[in-house]
């Protein structure tokens, strides 16, 4: 069931969360009221139209030619969004972010694109810039990456493990079954785990564990389907008890940062079934 896939970890009785599965009594609806966006990059509109099969979606269009986020011709999403008002991120020790993705039948690969995933630090304006060959002791980013025939990945910027504060962040370097690390841009973590399949829908959700402050106890996970494929432990995502989850970072694009990772022809992918949870409390 779509639930059990987007909501992989039982929550602690009194634990808020969302979400916009169609046809759940709760639902709420997949538009900027529920996502609230914000840090939008305004040459990439935010589209929810129809999926192929029919379903709302968040769709994004990668024009031929384009990769990264700062050349022509732009293509992908960038936005960041905290989610409801009612359900306040920051308070959350843990938490899961889980949704649908579909790439276009006979969609081009290339070398690989990012994919949404959940960010975090000592403040949300602060936060935001930890990606894009940004890495600082001061906040954290876990995307999700496609690469080449659509082998799937967490694509992850923590504090960064060549300071030995943060040594045990080089945890992310060594998982299964292939995982590269470099000292410049995010770490491929768990590289061919799983595979993105062109013309349906692939659930994902991610499950992000503070660490407690001082101690190298927290945790990443993804999920695939309902079914841990990943799994980090051993890492510190913060130094501070300011340190929190933030929200999503709702990016998508071709890259990699150079020409060969630009995608081969003008097509899209629709995102659905966003869902947040609260697992465990601060």
């Amino acid at each position: 069931m779509i639930l059990d896939a987007v909501f992989p970890v039982q929550q602690k009785t009194g634990n808020s969360g969302w979400t916009t599965v169609p046809d759940v009594n709760v639902a709420l609806p997949l538009s900027d009221t529920t996502l609230n966006p914000n840090h939008i990059l305004s040459e990439l509109p935010i589209d929810y139209t129809n999926a192929p099969d029919g379903k709302l979606a968040l769709k994004a269009f990668y024009p031929e030619g384009s990769y990264t986020l700062t050349r022509e011709p732009k293509g992908g999403l960038s936005f960041y969004a905290p989610g409801p008002d009612n359900v306040d991120l920051t308070t959350a020790k843990e938490a899961t972010f889980g949704y649908s993705v579909m790439f276009e039948d006979g969609f081009g690969w290339q070398k690989g694109g990012k994919l949404p995933g959940l960010f975090g630090g000592n403040s949300y304006d602060g936060s935001v810039g930890c990606s894009g060959g940004s890495r600082d002791a001061a906040c954290f980013s876990a995307r999700l990456m496609w690469r080449e025939n659509g082998a799937g990945e967490l694509y992850t910027y923590l504090p960064p493990y060549t300071d030995p504060e943060f040594a045990a962040n080089q945890a992310v370097c060594n998982i299964a079954p292939k995982s590269i690390c470099n000292p410049t841009y995010g770490a491929s973590v768990g590289r061919g785990a799983f595979t993105f399949a062109a013309g349906q829908w692939t659930t994902v959700s991610q499950r992000v564990r503070l660490n407690d402050v001082g101690q190298a106890n927290g945790e990443l996970e993804l999920y695939v389907g309902g079914q841990s494929v990943i799994n980090v432990g051993g890492l510190i995502l913060r130094n501070s008890e300011e340190g929190k989850i933030r929200g999503i970072q709702m990016q998508t694009f071709f890259g990699g940062s150079e020409a060969d990772y630009a995608s081969p022809k003008d097509q899209s992918t629709y995102f659905s079934d966003f869902s947040v949870a609260i697992t465990e409390l601060l």
